[in-house]
């Protein structure tokens, strides 16, 4: 049975902006490129530390050992726990919101991403942006884009890189102020993540009971809430994904969507929640809610999959499951998810050759796991029930 989806959080000290200029990760497509131990590398750190720490974890859940890991949501769908240097602060302390530019940047036509293909457009516009730097229009869509949608690290790089120090217009500089200040708010609670768990294990030890750790780093990050110089709905997700009582972790994956909806790993986790309690019609209209917004959030795609698979419909839960698995295979079950839909579509060589690839790596499968390529579980005693 697959694990619940309670995660820990290893963050680094470093910049997250000093690279920028290097271009962005191959692999994620959202955090720039880290080069401090490679000359050569195409990836950003997360994503290098996650392929080592592929080849590395063992099976984790709630009654086992807590291992160091990094949360990857695709962020919202893509949410990066770094601690930062500021986004460069433009906002004049006597600046005011001026609603009236709201629309500038609200209206325009974004025909890609408003069919649910946010990360192709705002990768389009990053390609017109290395072509020609000087555009600002094209900087400017770049950030309205990530900003609405919570793709933070793409809005810091556009800004950084593409805005900074280029003459702008007053409502321009206006917009652009407010959003150094969601950002700075933003990473200040990414640093209050690094800093709280830096603070439990001096405390406590990498060892200790993963339950205590769990509940002293939840007492600690609820101090916080109501606290408007931290993101709320990134407090909120935190606290549910470090939550140990399911129902308890699900409220806090609301609240956090009912402060900011574009969370959508948060989505794609209460999603599953339904599914393994066997209430497939809400699961299904949690995901068909989401997906429309966002096609392209791989923990979107792999609780679709699922989903799919344990209502019987085999093909189009592949579909799903190699669409996770080509944007992110790394990402929480991805693997797992694309083995399982490949098996019960009646590829079980071709599964159990990949299953082999995986372990070769060492990549953790579950006992389940193995009785369903075997035969001896079926899809809804796999995907329904804790």
């Amino acid at each position: 049975m697959e694990n619940q989806e309670n995660e820990w959080w290893a963050g680094y000290s470093g910049d997250p902006f000093e690279n920028m200029s290097q271009g962005l990760c191959e692999k994620c497509k959202r955090r720039a490129i880290d080069r401090s131990e490679d000359p050569k590398s195409v990836l950003c750190k997360q994503c290098r530390d996650e392929s080592i720490r592929q080849k590395k974890r063992k099976a984790v859940c709630i009654a086992g050992t807590l291992a160091l890991m990094v949360i990857l949501v695709a962020g919202v769908s893509f949410l990066v726990f770094t601690k930062k240097s500021k986004v460069e602060d433009t906002q004049d302390n006597q600046a005011v919101q001026d609603t009236s530019d709201l629309g500038e940047n609200q209206n325009v036509e974004n025909s890609l991403s408003e069919e649910g293909y946010i990360l192709t457009e705002m990768n389009e516009l990053l390609s017109a942006l290395e072509e020609n730097p000087e555009d600002i229009s094209t900087a400017f869509k770049l950030t309205d884009l990530a900003m609405q949608y919570a793709y933070y690290d793409y809005a810091a790089y556009a800004i950084n890189q593409y805005i900074a120090e280029k003459d702008i217009s007053d409502k321009q500089y206006r917009r652009l102020s407010r959003y150094v200040n969601e950002l700075n708010i933003y990473y200040d609670t990414c640093d209050l993540n690094d800093e709280t768990i830096n603070q439990i294990y001096e405390d406590m030890g990498e060892d200790g009971d993963p339950y205590e750790i769990m509940d002293e780093y939840c007492r600690i990050m609820a101090e916080y809430l109501g606290n408007n110089d931290y993101d709320q709905a990134l407090l909120y997700y935190c606290l549910g994904s470090m939550t140990a009582d399911e129902e308890t972790r699900i409220n806090y994956l609301k609240e956090c969507i009912a402060i900011n909806p574009y969370y959508f790993n948060a989505q794609a986790q209460i999603a599953t929640y339904c599914r393994r309690q066997g209430d497939l019609e809400q699961a299904r209209q949690v995901l068909e809610e989401v997906y429309a917004v966002n096609k392209e959030d791989y923990s979107v795609l792999r609780s679709y999959a699922t989903l799919e698979l344990v209502e019987g419909n085999l093909e189009k839960g592949l579909d799903y499951a190699s669409k996770a698995y080509e944007m992110y295979e790394e990402g929480d079950y991805v693997i797992d998810t694309y083995i399982i839909a490949l098996a019960a579509n009646g590829r079980v060589d071709e599964a159990k050759e990949l299953a082999k690839k995986y372990e070769d790596e060492d990549y953790p499968f579950d006992e389940d796991f193995y009785d369903f390529l075997d035969g001896k579980m079926t899809l809804e005693d796999y995907y329904i029930g804790e």
